[in-house]
């Protein structure tokens, strides 16, 4: 959603800088390392964030620092506090080293030097007579809470009180003479009056007396701050990391939005985006949701009022289109609070990148814009579903889009590379756009004109294009450099400026913000005509990936101590890129390694891991990393590599990655790193790496370098095994990530039916070992494998394994809470599956089950919202196998379990999947009129959460026009919406066959065209009958693939179909009716006829699988009897609808390959060889 306010920080990684005269508080500083800031930092790993105060004193006793370097502690240093909100001060009894009154000694002549070069290089108020004689730290202190006045500060005074002893010679009362003793009265003068200055300013001050103390001061200052910082969402998009995502987002946008400067051209552009969204925001009133009252609005658009649905900026890497849309977005949401605006920055994550992940959170956000807050639910099935086939995703992104009025902001659309199941070119082509949107939608792009998403966008005739303007006044360059050199006291020099307006790289922002970035670091430790050279170098780069290239040698040759120290003016890029290779041998050293890392990575890295990285290559002993040097390395290459909120340092714009790609081009540079990123992670400790670092990364380099054995054990690993089975659902990016790379390990041989089988008999064998056995890691792993076996099309196999896990329980096992709600999961996926594979008998056993294990947690006060949200969707399994077993006497009382508060959902399908089971019911009840009206409400529901074309909404429609033609309606109207809603239902059901390419998919689309084809043949124009013989003939056609010549069902509709039997026309066709309603769909498409023993239900007795007797509890039994003394009524069969109140859930045979659908269908014997099928095509076409 839009930013609402500007004081909202989100996702602010916590970078405090850490203050303390050097050697002073040895004790105290030890301490807080290495408890209270890890337990900090822990806390902040829960909501997305770090806690790493940037403390440069750290390796001061090691002294290996270069000689260079400690010259320019103090000008990294106030650079450090300049880019930081959060400043800590230690205050003790020491005041530090600082000049003298008169004339310095040589031994300060390091305090004087550090001064100097602090003020040569934007700071010259530390030379100042007010300032030249102060301490390191009261200039940090002065820098960080008297001249700035944006940051918070905290102090901790230790209390210099002597000790309360009588005994002048205890350990205490001797320490603290001691000290003083050391100090001059000058230094404890300059100490009390920096004291009384910061109390002065009524700045926060702590004063503490033991390490106790300080720990909960510094906790309970912090923790607030955390919390009051990172506010845990009260309803997740879909997982822990989706919502982390979307805080990245907000801060993205607000960082560019920081770099913008306005000008006439941005102006320019800026009024056209609101005009191109005029009709959004002025035919958007605030209105009533029965959802979300007060939140919402209706749109009376005029689609004359625009033509087109996307704004298209394009132009140049480097050109400002980022910036631009991240001012534009804070304005317009300011101006338009009621308007949802849901933005999206490709780049800024792993998952932003993903075509699945980015539709995913869009469409969430889009749906709670509009419904307001709802409560998570497991989706079971669902989830292990939709994001397996890409057009689920889309049509769940254009019902959202649909919803309301909406703008969508998508930057860097060029950024998005391969998805599950598409290439990176196929992403590009943007096929998956709807097109066109609604009319209530619009959509802005940003991406560059040399790309493929570029054409493919310019193709379609709803795009209008704008051009990213080139910018030429003078003034707003030179705001521009001002702006990222962000040095108010040093001016620009005079020859930048005039070559400025001369050169034509200098219209795109890009190259003047690195221009002006550069402008702050090199200079140091370079004399002005020295400075004034480089400058001209860089000035005279005909690209920016030239300027890069130059700008990274520069760095290796200032900062790393292994580099070469060539002229950087050789450097030179060519268009053909033939002078790379000699560019290539130039670069060697920490730093170059260090940019390499971090642009090869996949997620980016922690500086702890770069560091340990860098130690791993052989950057240790006299060449190891000092924390002053990697300091000042940070200065420098800010703000093009930054620190993302979980503490992971990435690159930040497209043309450093680029430029690093040029130098790699070409050589084996590439796959080494990725080889040395895979072995540092695997051999990493967890308190370096966590399980969720290593599963990000391990498995991505071992993918890019071809190495899939190892791919395989990392994957099949227990460890690997047990952490993707206990936090997947918090990573819904991880999830296709592990389907993905299991698809390309089974292409390549390896089988994961085998692999996650031995898992499972490992798990069994260890727990054998340990008393007490903890069966919920078993549990665990039973789900996760099932649901990865599921993605891959493995149905019976995951089967399997769920049973085998259940099967384990007895009734006299005891079991921990942990347990109980992992076996319970179990159950609740097995009466999923059953549903899914139409066994009604297992449904309703797993169901009973299911709710027992859930009584069981309900008696010992165990149960949570997960638990209620997994016995809401139960009973509704059970609801519909009752309703199938002839039950109907129970069913009232199921309604009224289901709608009670105890198991009420706020999920928006809640009311139309409860007016769904209503609907069968009454219709079970013959009380049509009753029945229609919960159809219609359940279909009305339904289309607006899932969209038109949904499966879900078509089966509905289906049924509706059932309830017709059952109810013999002879209305003009009626007949005529009955062929429409038939009309639709065939649309979908062809678009779900093509797709899918399943059996199943082709038995559901044969029963509609029988039916349409049955109403058109009642028709009195002869066109219509005509069409009627025609769709009989096409689900003659379909049978014949599936189930042969001589199926009585193929034998029925070959008499409808043939002239010659023109007097039983009537007679067959109200058999085939009365066949075909037989079952109530209640779920996807699947075979919605009830076969003869020879064809569907003779595959049961092939299967392999042992399942448990179909034995009901007792107690559930009895409870249901008990509940309701109705006799039994109509008969009513199984049906294959798939309802809960989390929503309907989708068939399971979506998840199975072309070539594998007859291996793990149910009804494997209406499954024929291609061969067979077209021949018993050839013989049933002659017959007719």
């Amino acid at each position: 959603m839009g930013e609402t306010s500007d004081s909202l920080y989100l996702g602010v990684p916590f970078r405090p800088y850490l203050s303390y005269v050097p050697g002073d508080l040895q004790e105290e500083l030890i301490y807080l390392k290495t408890k209270v800031f890890q337990h900090l930092d822990a806390l902040c790993q829960t909501k997305g964030t770090c806690f790493r105060p940037v403390d440069l004193q750290r390796n001061k006793q090691e002294r290996g620092d270069h000689e260079n370097t400690s010259d320019l502690q103090l000008k990294i240093s106030l650079d450090l506090i300049d880019r930081s909100s959060f400043f800590i001060c230690l205050l003790g009894h020491n005041y530090g080293q600082c000049l003298p009154e008169e004339n310095g000694s040589q031994s300060l002549f390091e305090v004087g030097r550090n001064s100097y070069i602090a003020a040569k290089n934007g700071y010259p108020w530390v030379l100042e007579d007010e300032y030249r004689t102060c301490s390191q730290t009261e200039l940090e202190i002065t820098k960080a809470a008297f001249i700035d006045n944006n940051r918070s500060c905290f102090f901790y005074f230790k209390d210099c009180t002597p000790p309360d002893t009588e005994d002048k010679n205890s350990p205490e009362m001797c320490n603290f003479l001691n000290t003083l003793s050391t100090q001059s009265q000058r230094e404890r003068q300059r100490l009390r009056d920096l004291k009384r200055r910061i109390i002065n300013h009524c700045l926060p001050v702590r004063f503490f007396k033991s390490l106790h103390e300080l720990e909960e001061m510094i906790k309970a200052d912090w923790e607030g701050i955390i919390c009051a910082f990172h506010e845990d969402p009260k309803h997740l998009i879909s997982g822990w990391q989706d919502s982390f995502d979307q805080h990245y987002h907000v801060r993205h946008a607000r960082a560019l939005r920081d770099r913008f400067v306005p000008s006439a051209p941005t102006t320019e552009i800026l009024n056209a985006l609101n005009k191109f969204l005029y009709p959004v925001t002025h035919n958007a009133k605030p209105g009533t949701h029965s959802r979300n009252p007060g939140a919402h609005f209706t749109c009376d658009l005029d689609l004359n009022d625009s033509e087109k649905s996307i704004l298209l900026i394009c132009g140049e890497r480097g050109c400002g289109k980022s910036t631009l849309a991240a001012w534009w977005l804070r304005s317009f949401c300011r101006q338009n609070p009621d308007v949802p605006v849901i933005f999206h920055f490709c780049g800024t994550s792993t998952s932003s990148t993903d075509l699945r992940s980015m539709l995913r959170q869009c469409t969430a956000q889009l749906r709670r814009a509009h419904y307001g807050d709802f409560l998570d639910w497991d989706d079971s099935l669902e989830d292990v579903i939709e994001f397996i086939h890409l057009h689920r995703v889309v049509q769940a992104f254009t019902a959202a889009v649909n919803l309301g009025p909406c703008i969508l902001l998508v930057d860097g659309i060029d950024l998005l590379t391969e998805t599950l199941g598409l290439s990176k070119q196929e992403v590009k082509e943007l096929r998956w756009l709807p097109d066109p949107l609604p009319p209530n939608c619009k959509m802005i792009i940003t991406a560059t004109f040399t790309d493929l998403t570029y054409k493919s966008l310019t193709s379609r005739t709803d795009v209008k294009v704008l051009s990213c303007p080139h910018l030429s006044n003078p003034s707003v360059l030179d705001s521009i450099l001002c702006k990222h050199m962000s040095l108010p006291y040093k001016e620009l020099p005079a020859s930048v400026l005039q070559r400025v307006a001369h050169k034509k790289n200098f219209h795109l922002p890009a190259f003047l913000a690195l221009i002006g970035t550069e402008l702050r670091t090199c200079g140091v430790l370079r004399k002005n005509e020295d400075e004034a050279e480089l400058l001209k170098e860089y000035i005279e780069a005909d690209s920016i990936a030239e300027l890069w290239v130059k700008v990274i040698h520069r760095w290796v040759q200032d900062y790393s101590r292994t580099a070469p120290t060539e002229n950087i003016s050789s450097c030179k890029v060519t268009e053909a890129q033939t002078s790379t290779a000699s560019l290539r041998d130039d670069l060697s050293g920490w730093v170059w390694d260090t940019l390499c890392l971090i642009h090869v990575s996949r997620a980016g890295l922690t500086e702890p891991e770069v560091l340990a990285l860098l130690e791993d290559l052989g950057y240790c002993g006299d060449l190891k990393v000092q924390a002053l040097e990697w300091a000042r390395l940070r200065s420098a290459f800010w703000p093009w590599v930054q620190e993302k909120d979980n503490g992971l340092l990435t690159i930040t714009h497209q043309s450093l990655s680029q430029a690093i790609n040029l130098l790699l081009h070409g050589t084996e540079g590439q796959n080494s790193y990725h080889q040395i990123l895979a072995a540092f992670f695997q051999k990493s400790s967890l308190e370096l790496c966590s399980w969720a670092r290593k599963t990000e990364e391990i498995p991505w380099h071992l993918k890019q370098t071809g190495s899939f054995k190892e791919l395989h054990g990392f994957l099949s690993h227990p460890a690997t095994v047990e952490f993707l089975s206990s936090s997947l659902k918090q990573y819904p990016q991880m999830t296709i990530d592990v389907v993905h790379y299991w698809t390309i390990l089974r292409e390549r041989g390896f089988d994961p039916v085998t692999s996650f089988q031995n898992l499972m008999a490992q798990t069994c064998q260890r727990l054998n070992d340990v008393h007490p056995p903890d069966h919920s890691s078993l549990w665990k792993l039973s789900l996760f494998s099932s649901k990865v076996l599921l993605c891959l099309g493995e149905m019976q196999q995951a089967e399997k394994l769920l049973l085998q896990a259940d099967q384990i329980f007895q009734k006299d096992m005891e079991l921990d809470s942990d347990s109980m709600r992992s076996l319970l999961k179990v159950q609740h996926m097995l009466a999923e599956l059953y549903v899914q594979m139409h066994l009604p008998k297992d449904t309703e056993m797993y169901c009973h089950k299911g709710l027992e294990m859930a009584q069981s947690l309900t008696g010992a006060h165990l149960d949570s919202t997960e638990v209620k949200l997994i016995v809401e969707q139960l009973l509704c399994r059970l609801c519909v196998a009752l309703l199938e077993d002839e039950r109907l006497y129970a069913v009232p009382w199921l309604f009224k379990e289901i709608s009670s508060v105890r198991y009420k959902s706020g999920h928006p399908c809640a009311e139309g999947t409860a007016m769904l089971l209503k609907a069968f019911h009454k219709l079970s009840l013959c009380e049509l009129k009753t029945a229609e009206k919960c159809f219609q409400t359940a279909f009305a529901s339904r289309r607006r959460w899932y969209g038109h074309d949904h499966p879900l909404v078509a089966e509905v429609e289906e049924q509706l026009a059932d309830l017709w033609a059952r109810a013999q309606t002879n209305t003009e109207w009626t007949q005529r919406k009955m062929v429409e809603l038939y009309r639709h239902v065939i649309s979908v059901k062809e678009t779900e066959a093509q797709m899918l390419q399943l059996s199943t998919m082709q038995h559901g689309l044969a029963v509609v065209l029988m039916k349409l084809g049955k109403v058109l043949l009642h028709s009195c124009s002869r066109v219509d009958r005509r069409e009627g013989l025609d769709l009989l003939q096409r689900a003659a056609d379909i049978r014949i693939h599936l189930l042969g010549l001589e199926h009585p069902l193929t034998r029925d509709l070959d008499l409808v179909s043939n002239p010659d039997f023109v007097g039983q026309r009537k007679h067959v066709l109200e058999d085939i009716w009365s066949t075909s309603n037989n079952k109530l769909s209640l779920g996807r498409p699947t075979t919605s006829f009830k076969e003869s023993p020879s064809g569907l239900q003779q595959s049961s007795s092939k299967l392999c699988i042992t399942r448990p007797t179909t034995k009901l509890p007792k107690s559930f039994s009895t409870q249901i009897a008990s509940n309701c003394n109705q006799d039994e009524t109509l008969k009513r069969p199984w049906t294959a609808f798939q309802v809960s109140v989390f929503g309907p859930q989708n068939d399971i045979s979506t998840l199975l390959r072309t070539e594998n659908a007859g291996r793990f269908d149910r009804r494997q014997s209406l499954t024929r060889s291609t061969r067979s099928l077209s021949q018993a095509d050839v013989s049933c076409r002659r017959k007719l």
